[in-house]
């Protein structure tokens, strides 16, 4: 999803005439999707509700960066592909030794 919306946003940035302080906004917004920590708590070992919590956060982010440039976020962000289920003790961290 975040290799599709980078790709969406090098055409934009290529192909679209914008305003600094938009495109700023932009850049932004892509930043806030590629350091999400949604990549920690995804997997089926990190508890159900952490996983639904940070992916629909997630997929907000993503959706924000279509909408800024006017372009249709696609389909597949409004459909959960994780389902975690993991303890809670162990979600979120890194393997204990």
């Amino acid at each position: 999803m975040l290799a599709q919306a980078k790709l969406a946003y090098d055409d934009f940035k290529q192909n679209q005439k914008i305003d600094s302080d938009k495109l700023d906004e932009i850049d932004k917004q892509l930043a806030i999707c590629e350091g999400s920590d949604w990549f920690w708590w995804f997997g089926d070992y990190n508890p159900a509700d952490s996983v639904k919590d940070f992916e629909s956060l997630y997929r907000t982010h993503l959706t924000h960066l279509y909408q800024l440039m006017d372009i249709i976020p696609p389909d597949e962000l409004s459909v959960s592909f994780t389902q975690g289920g993991g303890d809670m003790d162990n979600g979120g961290v890194m393997r204990k030794n």
